[in-house]
């Protein structure tokens, strides 16, 4: 990506503070953005007299071409993206300011769905890391609702894993299209929505899965005596159905977690790139 590729024109429609430092952003745009569930756009903040990019991938569903939205964490040494926490940088776009503008450029990126393979799709996040696996929901829930007798019937399995169960982006919607599944077990798109968090000791309340995205999918070793737990149970069910001839995975967050998921579904048979797609990036 250069600075020579053509910009559109950008607006802040809005800001949805998940907690202090978490953010979903919402952009309008100028210009028609047309682009495939799973891939980034780079979005440019001129302030001061200085131009700063940044790709981010995109959450929204491509059906709508004139707003991106944004799953973005604060990190206070980003060229960029402190800048949307400024207060001083908000208020010049909230207000036009004309020495502020934003600017999109792209889309790009490889980390697209192959609707041609015929398997079901888990989907393995870290924290904003789900920003890609929204799009891609969100597109299919429309296709499904759009023809529901003609869409290609398929599960999705959505693992999320947060330090704090403050942190989940887009949790009730989530929560909500996995609730239409249980609804309704004839429904062709199914998705279960697997929330998971890594700091239990810091979220008494949390009665969840616990562990990092990638421990949801290691294998269960059976308890003692007693009542499986939820954690049991949910690794059990994962055992039994994840093959590499069933499923395929994608994976996007951390480069830990990528590594995490490969090292843990390799002993199943499970190979880079044919049944693990994955997107690495940091933050």
């Amino acid at each position: 990506m250069t600075s020579h590729e053509s910009r559109i024109a950008a607006r802040l429609e809005s800001k949805i503070e998940i907690v202090e430092g978490l953010a979903i952003f919402r952009f309008t745009l100028a210009e028609d953005f047309r682009f495939k569930p799973g891939q980034y756009a780079t979005l440019w903040l001129t302030h001061r007299g200085k131009t700063l990019p940044r790709p981010y991938s995109i959450a929204s569903s491509p059906s709508e071409f004139r707003v991106l939205e944004f799953y973005i964490n604060l990190v206070a040494e980003g060229k960029l993206t402190p800048s949307l926490w400024d207060p001083e940088v908000l208020h010049a776009l909230a207000n036009r300011h004309p020495e502020t503008e934003l600017a999109v450029t792209g889309p790009r990126g490889r980390f697209v769905l192959d609707l041609d393979d015929p398997r079901d799709f888990v989907f393995v996040a870290s924290g904003t890391g789900l920003a890609p696996f929204m799009s891609m929901i969100r597109k299919l829930n429309e296709d499904y609702q759009t023809d529901p007798e003609g869409f290609q019937a398929r599960r999705i399995y959505v693992v999320h894993g947060v330090s704090l169960s403050s942190h989940f982006g887009y949790h009730k919607e989530l929560e909500r299209i996995a609730a239409d599944t249980l609804r309704d077990p004839t429904r062709k798109l199914a998705v279960i929505y697997l929330p998971t968090i890594s700091r239990p000791h810091m979220d008494p309340s949390w009665t969840g899965l616990k562990g990092r995205a990638e421990t949801v999918l290691e294998t269960c070793i059976a308890p003692g005596n007693g009542a499986p737990s939820l954690q049991d149970i949910v690794k059990t069910m994962l055992g039994s159905i994840l093959r590499p001839e069933t499923q395929v995975v994608y994976v996007c967050g951390h480069p830990g977690t990528a590594d995490g998921v490969m090292r843990v579904l390799s002993a199943r048979g499970f190979r880079p790139d044919a049944d693990v797609k994955r997107e690495s990036y940091y933050p």
